[in-house]
């Protein structure tokens, strides 16, 4: 399978460019430590350790993208801070180095360039001789203040201690982990809850600083405690990581949601941004780790929606708060920010991101097919006929315009959707009155002179028999079926017609819904000739109209009584309808070629269609392919019943229905347009309002 980029993975893109765009200072080779910050005015002060946490988030953009720019800038950020700090690596302050010492470490197994092994080296061997047995060991946190011990200056030298051992194999350093451990968790973790104190003995008098609660002291003892079961394998540093984890969420997380406290400026800005990088950790090692991950998401999904300013991807201390545009922000905060979104991009890749209570959540998207359900009926239902306007407003229809009797199909479908999500009688209603005046106003019958048209209806009377039990939506549909079998014919050696006027005229939309009607059939009825005509047709379809080499498929062939196939005409829904056929016949046989057929189509779909950054489906205009993206987004959801670990095409259909609610939806008319990422201007086709319809009911469906 293909591997695309995922939402979470497009606004870590967004933060490090606004990182580099607003705070990035060539001059000096460092960033500025606040912005705006005009000539560099605002660097009175060399904020050693902050630069270290900036070289740590080139890294993750580094590692998440291999980009040559995050290689580059890192090499000069080395520079500038080794520059700063007078020609050498050590300072006065040994937690400073210990986190420069592991952001060179993870540049180094990034990019292995020597220099930043041996700057991690230098700072390493610095850092121990922070060791002394004042109050019965631990490292101290400054080089003049020996006796004051805590967790910042302890549990970072464990990690880079752990992870030095990993890299280079010296004993020495395993058991330094192991003996700064032991006395960090005796000295200032609370036995009774795992939760990590700050400090001790900071004014001489060996007391702890209990109330200092801070988010960063908790993430790095996970962190350690992560480490350390990385390289002995011993579950009970995992079990602390638990722990600690736990008494953090109760402790500082708020208890509605579990986002996390604003923790101040200066220092403190950079806090959270420190808990979530070792909590992104650990979750790549709990064996039960949903729980995290949902957390994760729901504190990336409130700094997003409520933390960022409003003209850019620029964060404050608060995540639930946005700042003015014209406000300062510093760059420990704004360092935060980017590492909590390159953690929830982490996760994405990794198929863990979710549980969130913002957008993804199901609340939200049932909140938001609802309203769609709404204005449809608000806005297009017609009292006199009892269907849906072509138009909206209606005036815009012309006299004597085509009606387009498929779309009809796709209303039904629509509804059925919103009642299976809800279950509410409301919906049930809707379907009888709907296909009833639809039958009437077609002239008492759903029989049709296009084939796929009638196919379109069958397979919605049929979900609607299913959903509701109704024998009546089902024997219409059998109906519609004995007529659709008449459209088999030799022409183009076999397939079903577009047409009954036009006989020689074969394509995808006539055939691959036809092959999941029949398959559909057969599951339902057992009826082995349903199973014969459901695989004839597919073997056709596949045969002529599949591309051989990729999986791809065009739309049809012999158009002009020519025999040519038209390469040309790429529609998204000419995807949906084979790959949703593959998966049918998998699921009456058992046959997992179909279902890898269905796979090889999703992955030749989204490499031909999709916007490669954004994963955005392509605008296909308006008319009939006003449609076409919406009957690809269902038949995806089909294949992810039957492979639900095919996670990119999940990330496509939900950026596709993050990208539609955040750009391209009028939300007070529930109006959208044939662009997913540009606001609709009146008039809009139902066409159109459809596909958003199903892509939003779609995402309902991915959110629970």
């Amino acid at each position: 399978m293909i591997t695309v980029s995922g939402i979470w993975t497009k606004r870590a893109d967004e933060a490090q460019r606004a990182l580099e765009r607003h705070f990035w200072n060539d001059s000096i080779r460092m960033y500025n430590i606040e912005t705006p910050c005009p000539d560099g005015a605002c660097n009175t002060i060399f904020h050693y350790w902050w630069m270290a946490h900036a070289a740590d988030v080139l890294v993750d953009g580094y590692v998440r993208t291999a980009d040559p720019l995050y290689a580059e800038r890192l090499e000069q950020l080395y520079e500038g801070v080794l520059r700063r700090n007078n020609g050498e690596w050590p300072n006065e302050l040994y937690d400073d180095m210990e986190w420069m010492a592991l952001a060179w470490l993870r540049a180094y197994e990034a990019t292995g360039l020597e220099k930043y092994k041996q700057a991690a080296l230098t700072l390493w061997e610095d850092i121990q001789t922070g060791w002394n047995e004042v109050q019965g060991g631990g490292i101290a946190w400054h080089k003049e203040q020996l006796g004051y011990k805590n967790t910042p200056a302890n549990a970072p030298a464990i990690i880079l201690a752990a992870r030095l051992y990993r890299a280079f194999g010296n004993p020495a350093d395993l058991e330094w982990a192991r003996k700064i451990y032991a006395w960090q968790k005796n000295a200032l973790v609370d036995p009774s809850t795992g939760f990590v104190w700050d400090g001790m003995n900071r004014t001489g008098d060996g007391a702890i600083d209990k109330d200092w609660k801070f988010t960063y002291c908790q993430g790095v003892f996970i962190g350690a405690a992560v480490e350390l079961f990385r390289v002995t394998g011993d579950s009970a540093y995992l079990e602390d990581s638990k722990r600690t984890f736990q008494a953090m969420r109760v402790e500082l997380a708020d208890s509605a949601e579990g986002i996390l406290p604003d923790e101040g400026g200066g220092d403190a800005g950079l806090f959270k941004g420190i808990l979530i990088r070792y909590v992104t950790e650990a979750i790549q090692v709990w064996p039960e780790a949903a729980e995290a991950a949902g957390w994760l998401t729901r504190n990336a999904d409130r700094l997003w929606e409520q933390g960022k300013n409003a003209d850019g991807a620029l964060f404050g201390t608060d995540w639930k708060s946005r700042r003015t545009s014209d406000a300062i922000v510093q760059l420990s905060s704004q360092l935060s920010g980017v590492m909590l979104l390159e953690c929830a991009a982490v996760l994405e890749s990794a198929g863990q991101a979710g549980g969130s209570d913002g957008r993804h959540s199901a609340a939200n998207w049932d909140k938001r097919a609802d309203l769609l359900q709404e204005a449809m009926y608000r806005n297009y239902a017609n009292p006199d006929s009892g269907i849906m306007d072509q138009w909206f407003p209606r005036e815009h229809a012309a006299a004597g315009e085509n009606f387009y009797y498929w779309w009809q199909a796709h209303v039904l479908d629509v509804l059925v959707d919103a009642y299976k999500r809800t279950g509410k009688p409301m919906y049930a209603d809707r379907m009888e009155a709907f296909s009833r005046s639809l039958y009437k106003y077609n002239g008492h019958t759903f029989t049709h002179n296009y084939y796929d048209d009638m196919e379109w209806t069958a397979l919605a009377l049929l979900r609607a028999h299913q959903a509701t039990g109704s024998e009546w939506y089902k024997e219409q549909a059998l109906t519609l079926w004995e007529d659709i079998k008449t459209a088999w014919n030799d022409h183009c050696g076999g397939g079903m017609a577009w047409k009954k006027d036009q006989l020689d005229y074969k394509n995808t939309p006539a055939n691959a819904p036809a092959a999941i009607l029949a398959a559909r059939l057969y599951l339902l009825e057992r009826n082995e000739e349903d199973l014969s005509w459901a695989k004839r047709i597919y073997e056709w379809n596949k045969s002529r109209l599949v591309d051989p080499s990729t999986g791809f498929v065009w739309d049809g062939m012999n158009r002009l009584g020519d025999g040519e196939i038209d390469y040309d005409w790429k529609f998204t829904y000419c995807q949906g309808v084979f790959l949703g056929a593959g998966v049918e016949l998998y699921r009456c046989t058992g046959n997992k070629s179909y279902l890898e057929d269905a796979k090889r189509t999703a992955d030749a779909c989204m490499l031909e269609l999709c916007d490669p950054k954004t994963l955005l489906l392509p605008d296909e205009g308006i008319d009939d392919t006003g449609l076409f993206k919406g009957i690809l987004i269902r038949y995806l959801l089909v294949l992810l019943e039957e492979a639900p670990e095919e996670d990119a095409v999940r990330r496509m259909v939900q950026c596709n229905a993050e990208t539609l609610w955040e750009k391209g939806m009028l939300e007070d008319a529930g109006i959208c347009g044939p662009a997913w990422d540009t606001l609709p201007t009146l008039p809009v086709q139902l066409s159109v309002q459809l596909s958003g319809m199903m892509l939003t009911e779609a995402a309902a469906v991915l959110s629970k």
